[in-house]
């Protein structure tokens, strides 16, 4: 079944609920609702709760951004990893350093988050918009033991 939200803006829940579908509702509720306590935990950085979203067999691919002008990564770097991306983790463990926060990161609006699920697993997918940069995001989530976690995350940006 399918959720649609668009506009919620950075990691808050203002959200404005487009129609969806009557079954499997509850289902993609849920998952979005994991999905946007991870990212709360990520904007407060979290660490521990950031962790604490991700299966215990979870990958991911970091972050590569695209069009910047710096050098191409080194190949190993961008294969995917087991857990959750380095690059996150190193955000959580600076970002309280270097500015007043909570909230330590607020990305730009997120647009078009899509929830769609299929038995216990649930793929969320949206992006950020903004003049200079475009950063995509696919998330899949697995329910195990009645819960959300994430399965694998990948993020990749493209800048302008």
């Amino acid at each position: 079944m399918h959720s649609n939200r668009r506009e919620a803006l950075g990691l808050g829940l203002v959200m404005t609920a487009a129609p969806g579908a009557a079954l499997g509702g509850d289902d993609a509720a849920s998952a979005e609702a994991a999905l946007m306590a991870f990212l709360q935990s990520f904007a407060a950085c979290d660490l521990p709760a950031m962790e604490a979203a991700f299966a215990s067999d979870a990958t991911s691919f970091n972050v590569v951004n695209a069009g910047t002008g710096d050098a191409a990564p080194a190949r190993d770097s961008i294969k995917r990893t087991p857990g959750m991306p380095e690059g996150m983790r190193r955000i959580a463990l600076t970002l309280p350093k270097e500015r007043p926060g909570p909230p330590f990161h607020r990305p730009d609006l997120i647009n078009d988050l899509m929830v769609q699920v299929e038995g216990d697993v649930a793929l969320c997918t949206f992006h950020f918009d903004s003049p200079e940069r475009l950063g995509r995001r696919t998330i899949i989530l697995v329910r195990r033991a009645g819960a959300w976690r994430i399965l694998h995350i990948h993020a990749s940006n493209q800048q302008f």
